[in-house]
């Protein structure tokens, strides 16, 4: 079994055949000037004060169950494999200078709280996206292998390092009176690559089984920050796309699916997992 780093992440595969679907989907045809036309969202970006961290594994703790709270929460710091060894604000840049990059990228018109006065006098289409909270999970994820050997099957069991990167946006209309908020929400994993097997030693009939683990870094989790922050800034997008879509399809129609659009491909596709999931709108 070959698990990989980034189990969450795996980029989409586009055939040349379904790059922009195909030319006759309504949906392709209304999303066309959402996606040609020189418009601008000018967009507040608010980012997070920190970054919120929880080491869950007490299970390798030794007498983990008798500490009081204090001393659990000090054991989970201490014996962290990968939280103790973060820098908040390295994360933060590399999530948050990936992100406004793709935004801008994207035709979005970013400003930040230091430019609120300029954000202030921009046009009608205007939003406050408040980075509201970011955080990371470090806990141990079980792979398990099986294999059968002479009708008998053996099983395998090793724990990886696993660590959760989630966020949520608070996004609202700017210049609004009583302006609704949408809470959006996105979490990636990412674990030790693993390689193993079972194999049959044919000269003494016993079963063993090998394996080979490549470890999760901090730097791979440093790299998922900036990777996350990039991929989010696409979710966003994707998020005023369908909207747009669903606006503008022809009455008494509905979209077939939730679309993502590729800048690099300028190709539109289903973006099935991949975007925000919508958490609350109030």
């Amino acid at each position: 079994m070959k698990p990989g780093k980034y189990i969450r992440l795996a980029a989409t595969l586009i055939l040349p055949g379904l790059l922009l679907l195909s030319s006759c989907l309504p949906e392709r045809k209304v999303a066309g000037p959402f996606i040609n036309s020189p418009h601008v969202i000018n967009l507040l970006v608010i980012p997070p004060n920190t970054i919120y961290k929880y080491n869950h594994k007490g299970e390798s703790i030794e007498g983990f169950d008798e500490m009081s709270q204090a001393d659990q929460d000090s054991a989970l710091w201490n014996n962290s494999r990968f939280l103790k060894c973060l820098s908040d604000s390295l994360l933060l840049d590399n999530y948050m200078n990936s992100f406004i990059d793709e935004l801008r990228n994207l035709g979005f018109n970013v400003y930040l709280d230091n430019a609120v006065d300029s954000f202030m006098t921009g046009k009608p289409q205007s939003y406050v996206l408040d980075v509201a909270q970011m955080q990371l999970d470090e806990y141990l994820y079980p792979m398990d292998d099986e294999e059968t050997f002479m009708d008998t099957t053996y099983y395998k069991k090793i724990n990886l390092n696993a660590m959760d990167f989630a966020c949520w946006f608070d996004l609202s209309k700017a210049n609004t009176e009583k302006a609704k908020k949408t809470t959006l929400y996105s979490t990636a994993t990412a674990y030790d690559s693993f390689e193993g097997r079972f194999f049959n030693d044919l000269f003494t009939g016993r079963v063993h089984y090998k394996y080979n683990i490549d470890s999760l870094k901090v730097k791979d989790i440093n790299e998922m920050a900036t990777y996350l922050g990039k991929r989010h800034a696409g979710y966003l997008y994707d998020f005023f796309l369908n909207h747009y879509i669903a606006k503008h399809m022809p009455e008494g129609t509905k979209p077939q699916d939730y679309y993502h659009f590729s800048r690099p491909t300028k190709s539109l596709l289903p973006a099935d997992d991949n975007r925000f999931e919508i958490l609350d709108t109030k």
